[in-house]
């Protein structure tokens, strides 16, 4: 008898040392199963800039992320995204929704994108005629400047160009394209855009920019030039201020 209940003793004494020793394993295992993706420190901006598409919702992996609804011409501001597995998409925000754009390229983690929605819908299968995804992370300038560069995103217009207190900043600029990066030393700016078939006519001006030390910006236009309407031609800034820490 009282060998059997030293045999049971020792049992128990085993299955108590195994728990011990397997419970970290577990509790490591559970603990990966719930960790937050690291997705979960991109973040992306949308801009619908499309005259006719209209209203908009994000799909990421074919799950629509949230309710939000994307509509022109309106900026998101930043927000997190749930995963970086593509692909990312754009539908129409109604009963039936359509999907107008598709990108199947996978997002980096730690990193800040701004998609540009800026073309026609196409008559003939619905999608968005063109699109910039754009990673907003970039390098430090050098002390005392910040950077600047310059989006045409109004469909249908002529190559334009940017002047920076007059001074030429980007010049033949064609729709739907997105420029580098360049340096302005920091103070306050008058840019103005006109086309550059037409260098004396000035069609629209953003002024008063403050340009701070350390800081990259996005100068974009929108709307249709010569239009007076809801789709009227217009110029916006945009801050991209996740920089890194290396200069160039």
């Amino acid at each position: 008898m009282a060998t059997q209940n030293k045999s049971g003793l020792l049992v128990s004494l085993f299955l108590i040392t195994v728990g011990i020793v397997l419970l970290p394993f577990i509790s490591s295992c559970g603990k990966g199963a719930n960790a937050n993706p690291s997705g979960l420190n991109t973040q992306l901006q949308i801009l619908n800039l499309s005259p006719d598409v209209g209203p908009l919702n994000l799909y990421l992996n074919f799950i629509k992320e949230s309710t939000a609804i994307y509509s022109y011409p309106t900026n998101s501001g930043y927000f997190f995204i749930s995963t970086l597995r593509p692909p990312m998409e754009m539908r129409t925000s109604a009963n039936a929704p359509v999907r107008v754009l598709i990108i199947d390229s996978a997002l980096k983690a730690n990193a800040k994108y701004t998609l540009f929605i800026t073309g026609y819908r196409n008559d003939k299968d619905t999608s968005i005629n063109n699109s910039i995804l754009s990673l907003d992370t970039v390098t430090l300038p050098a002390i005392g400047r910040g950077k600047v560069r310059f989006i045409n995103a109004s469909p249908g217009s002529p190559s334009l160009d940017l002047r920076a207190n007059d001074t030429v900043a980007f010049n033949t600029v064609a729709f739907n394209k997105l420029t580098s990066y360049i340096q302005l030393p920091v103070g306050n700016y008058n840019f103005t855009i006109n086309a550059h078939a037409t260098p004396g006519k000035i069609e629209y001006t953003l002024p008063n920019v403050t340009i701070q030390d350390g800081r990259a910006y996005t100068i974009y236009t929108q709307g249709l030039v010569g239009r007076s309407d809801s789709v009227a031609f217009g110029v916006n800034v945009l801050t991209n201020n996740l920089l890194e820490k290396i200069t160039q």
